[in-house]
C-alpha cells in the first residue's frame, strides 16, 4: 500500500495538482509512513522526472512551476506535522540575477529545479549587487553560487560578482554556476565560473558534479586532447627523452599511470637548481649530476601546466670511466638499487640547449593550439547562441501575428453577436414579446460580462448577477421544471473572486444533475463568511455523479485533452484557478449519491474588493 502512495503523490505532482499531494501526503501520515520517506521516495523523484520532462520538451515552463508548487506544498504540510526540518539536505545554493537585471523566470526554474532535487536554496531575488552576493556568502556558507543574467548589457556583471568574492576570500570556499539567454562556456571561462548551465533544469546535475568533483577545471581535458599519447610518443621520439606532463602544483596528468614512481620522487626533490632559462623553458639541474627541462602552458596568463623532460645524466657524468662507482658513492637519496637505471641510464644525441629550443617551441604550439580550440568553442556558442536568439524572435513574431489576429478576432466576433444581441432585444420589445427581450438582455449580459472580466477577478456581487442572469435562461428553457434559491450574505458581496469561477459549477448541476432528471430540479446557491473565509453552497436534487466518476474528478485525475461538459474538466479548472489566486488550502470540496443529487462546497480567502 505504502508503494502506491509514493507512487501516487509523485504523479499528483506531475500534474502540478498541490490538493492532490496534501490529501496524499496526509493519507500516507495517517498510514505511519515517516515523513523523510515521502520525500526520498515521492517529492524528490517526481521533481527529477519533471527535469527530464522538461529537458526532452514534453513539459513547459508553466509545467515545472505547477509542479514545484505542488512540491512546496507537500514540504509544508510535512514539516507542519513534524515541527522541524525534516529534509536531509544534499547541499546549499544561493541564487540571485546579476543587478541591473530584473528577469526572474530562468532564476525561479533554477531554484525549483534544486529545490526539487533536494537541495536548500537561498533566492537573493533580481538585481542583486556584488556585495549581496558576498554578505550571501559569508552569512549562510552555501557550497555553490548560481548567478543569473538574461541581458547582454547585465552578463558582464557576472564578473564583477566573481571578482568581489574572490576579493573577499570566498572564492576558494565556493563552486560558481551561471546561465542565462546570452550566457556561453566561452563566457564562463572567461570570467572564472566553474561551471555553465544552458538550460535552468539542468542546474542539478552541475551542482552534483561540481560538488563531486570539487570544481576541477575542464582545461585539463582540453590540453588531453592535444597532447594525447601519440602526440607524446612523436616528442619522444624528436627529443630522445620521454615527456611528463604536470599541473601547476605539481601532480602529473594525462599519463599519472604510466609514471615510475622512481622518477616522480626525483623531479619533485628539493635539491633542484635553476641554471638558466629560455622564454617559458627552464633547465634545472642537482648536485648528483642529473638534468631536467620544465617548459610551462600558459593559458588567460595563468600556469596550466607544465611539460617534463628528465631526468637524465650531465653529458660530462656520461662521459665518466667511473660512472659505475660514481653512482655507487652518491648521497643522491633518489638513487637505490633497482632504480638507477630507469632514472639514470639515458642516453642522448640533442645537446640540452636544443632540447630547451625544442621544447620551447612545442609549448608555445600548444598554447596556440588551446587557443585555437577556445576561439573555435567560442563561434561555435556564438553561433547557436544567434540561432536560439533568432528562433526565439521568430517565435515571438509568429506568437505577435497569432496574438493580433485572435485579437481582432475576439473583438470582430463577440462584439457582432453583443450587438446583435440588443437589436434583437429592442425588436422583441417592439413586438411586445416581454420574455423575448428579457431573454436577449440576460444573454448580452453575460457575453458582455465574459468579454470585460474574464482575465481578472470580480467581486461576489458581479459573479452573483451574471449566475441570475444565467440561470434566467435556464429556467426558459426549462419551463416550470427548475427552481432556483439564492440565499447570499451581504457581508460576502464584496469580496473577490475569479471572474466565472461559480459558473461552471452551476452549469455542471443543470447540465449533469437536472437535465437527465425525470420530474422537477432544484439547485440552491448559497454563500456566507466563515471567519474569514467566504464559503459558498451549490446543491442540487439531480441524478448524481457516478462513485467512480465522482473519485475521478475529487482526486483531479481528469484526462486533460478530454473535452466537453462530461470530462469535469470545468471543475478542475476552477479548483485550481482557486489555488492559484488563495493557496493550496482552499477550493473545492465535492459529494454526490446516484439519484439524490450533488453538492459542491466552495471555500476561499475574504478579500475585500478595495482591499
Amino acid at each position: 500500500m505504502s508503494k502506491n502512495v509514493f507512487v501516487s503523490i509523485s504523479e499528483a505532482l506531475l500534474k502540478g495538482d498541490s490538493f492532490g499531494v496534501k490529501q496524499l501526503i496526509e493519507q500516507a501520515l495517517e498510514e505511519g509512513i515517516l515523513p523523510e520517506d515521502i520525500i526520498k521516495r515521492s517529492l524528490i523523484p517526481g521533481m527529477e522526472t519533471v527535469s527530464v520532462k522538461f529537458q526532452n520538451g514534453e513539459f513547459y515552463v508553466m509545467d515545472v512551476i505547477t509542479a514545484a508548487d505542488a512540491m512546496q506544498t507537500g514540504l509544508k504540510i510535512l514539516e507542519k506535522m513534524s515541527g522541524d526540518r525534516i529534509i536531509d539536505y544534499k547541499g546549499r545554493v544561493v541564487v540571485g540575477t546579476v543587478k541591473g537585471d530584473i528577469h526572474d523566470l530562468g532564476k525561479n526554474i533554477v531554484a525549483l529545479t534544486l529545490e526539487g532535487a533536494g537541495y536548500e536554496v537561498i533566492d537573493l531575488g533580481v538585481d542583486v549587487s556584488p556585495t549581496q552576493f558576498v554578505e550571501a556568502v559569508a552569512k549562510f556558507h552555501p557550497e555553490i553560487v548560481c548567478i543569473s543574467a538574461l541581458l547582454t548589457v547585465t552578463m558582464f556583471n557576472i564578473a564583477d560578482v566573481i571578482t568581489a568574492i574572490k576579493e573577499a576570500g570566498f572564492r576558494d570556499r565556493v563552486k560558481i554556476i551561471i546561465g542565462g539567454g546570452p550566457i556561453t562556456q566561452g563566457l564562463a571561462d572567461k570570467v572564472g565560473a566553474d561551471a555553465y548551465v544552458k538550460y535552468g533544469t539542468n542546474v542539478a546535475h552541475a551542482v552534483r558534479e561540481l560538488l563531486k568533483t570539487k570544481g576541477k577545471t575542464d582545461l585539463n581535458g582540453r590540453l588531453a586532447s592535444i597532447l594525447r599519447k601519440e602526440c607524446r610518443e612523436k616528442i619522444k621520439t624528436l627529443l630522445e627523452v620521454e615527456p611528463i606532463v604536470m599541473d601547476s602544483s605539481g601532480k602529473v596528468i594525462l599519463n599519472e599511470d604510466e609514471c615510475d614512481a622512481a622518477i616522480i620522487k626525483c623531479l619533485h626533490c628539493p635539491e633542484w637548481q635553476q641554471q638558466r632559462c629560455s622564454e617559458n623553458t627552464v633547465l634545472f639541474s642537482c648536485p648528483y649530476g642529473f638534468l631536467k627541462i620544465e617548459s610551462a602552458v600558459n593559458y588567460e596568463r595563468k600556469a596550466l601546466a607544465k611539460i617534463v623532460l628528465g631526468p637524465f645524466m650531465d653529458e660530462s657524468v656520461l662521459s665518466n670511466e667511473n660512472f659505475t662507482d660514481y653512482l655507487a658513492g652518491s648521497s643522491c637519496t633518489c638513487i637505490n638499487g633497482t632504480r638507477t637505471e630507469r632514472i639514470c641510464l639515458r642516453e642522448y644525441s640533442l645537446s640540452v640547449d636544443k632540447m630547451m629550443s625544442f621544447l620551447n617551441i612545442i609549448s608555445a604550439a600548444v598554447q596556440g593550439k588551446m587557443k585555437e580550440q577556445q576561439l573555435q568553442q567560442q563561434v561555435e556558442e556564438q553561433k547557436e547562441s544567434l540561432i536560439r536568439s533568432l528562433k526565439f524572435q521568430e517565435e515571438l513574431k509568429n506568437a505577435l501575428y497569432e496574438a493580433n489576429y485572435r485579437s481582432l478576432q475576439s473583438q470582430v466576433n463577440p462584439h457582432f453577436l453583443f450587438n446583435s444581441l440588443n437589436s434583437l432585444a429592442r425588436l422583441a420589445m417592439l413586438e411586445g414579446a416581454e420574455k423575448t427581450e428579457k431573454l436577449s438582455y440576460a444573454l448580452a449580459r453575460i457575453l458582455r460580462y465574459i468579454l470585460k472580466n474574464y482575465k481578472g477577478t470580480v467581486s461576489v456581487a458581479e459573479e452573483i448577477k451574471m449566475l441570475q442572469d444565467y440561470l434566467f435562461i435556464q429556467q426558459v428553457r426549462f419551463f416550470d421544471r427548475l427552481q432556483i434559491d439564492f440565499k447570499i450574505d451581504e457581508d460576502i458581496k464584496n469580496a473577490r473572486i475569479p471572474c466565472l469561477a461559480l459558473q461552471p459549477l452551476v452549469e455542471n448541476a443543470v447540465l449533469h444533475g437536472i437535465e437527465p432528471l425525470e420530474g422537477k430540479g432544484e439547485i440552491s446557491i448559497h454563500g456566507w463568511l466563515e471567519k474569514q473565509k467566504v464559503v459558498f453552497e451549490i446543491r442540487d436534487n439531480g441524478v448524481g455523479i457516478p462513485s467512480g466518476k465522482l473519485k475521478e474528478i475529487s482526486q483531479l485525475n481528469i484526462n486533460s485533452t478530454g473535452c466537453g461538459h462530461t470530462t469535469g474538466l470545468g471543475l478542475v479548472h476552477v479548483h485550481r484557478r482557486l489555488q492559484h489566486y488563495f493557496g493550496a488550502d482552499y477550493g473545492l470540496e465535492i459529494n454526490s449519491r446516484e439519484n439524490e443529487g450533488t453538492s459542491i462546497r466552495v471555500n476561499f480567502t475574504y478579500i475585500h474588493q478595495n482591499g
